[in-house]
């Protein structure tokens, strides 16, 4: 995917997630620290994505 296909779908993404927050607040769930750990240890040995490597 190229640049402006990222960032649609990164748009679509984060309307998507706006839109179901703001339908029912009581759904969303604090981000803890033990949640960012949990996350790290599952993402420690993933590849950056090859576009976060592009320089500008």
């Amino acid at each position: 995917m190229d640049d402006d296909t990222d960032n649609l779908m990164m748009s679509l993404f984060l309307d998507t997630l706006m839109t179901e927050a703001m339908k029912d607040p009581s759904s969303l769930v604090p981000y803890t620290e033990e949640m960012s750990q949990e996350m790290d240890e599952l993402l420690k040995d993933v590849s950056p994505h090859k576009s976060l490597l592009r320089r500008n």
